[in-house]
């Protein structure tokens, strides 16, 4: 696992992608670190998992784009993301 989070999530958790392999089967794997650096893994994804992950942010982004355009959106900051979401799982 690298040093440095692949990207930090909307409740402030830094989220680390990886792809292993095993016995020549790689995997994608999406983990979270916590407390004593160390972390936990979230998913495992093979490559249909990971295409079928890919569709649904595809879908979101394009929800979140289209409302942008339409000027329904509000873009909060991460600090009011966090507060509108919590630091609890939803």
């Amino acid at each position: 696992m690298s040093e440095n989070p692949t990207f930090t999530d909307v409740q402030r958790r830094e989220i680390f992608t990886e792809i292993v392999s095993r016995d020549g089967v790689k995997a994608l794997s999406i983990e979270r670190s916590i407390p004593g650096g160390s972390s936990t893994r979230l998913m495992l994804l093979n490559r249909l998992d990971a295409q079928q992950l890919f569709h649904v942010i595809e879908h979101y982004l394009k929800e979140v784009y289209a409302g942008e355009l339409a000027g329904g959106e509000i873009e909060l900051s991460p600090e009011d993301m966090l507060k509108f979401f919590g630091e609890e799982e939803l």
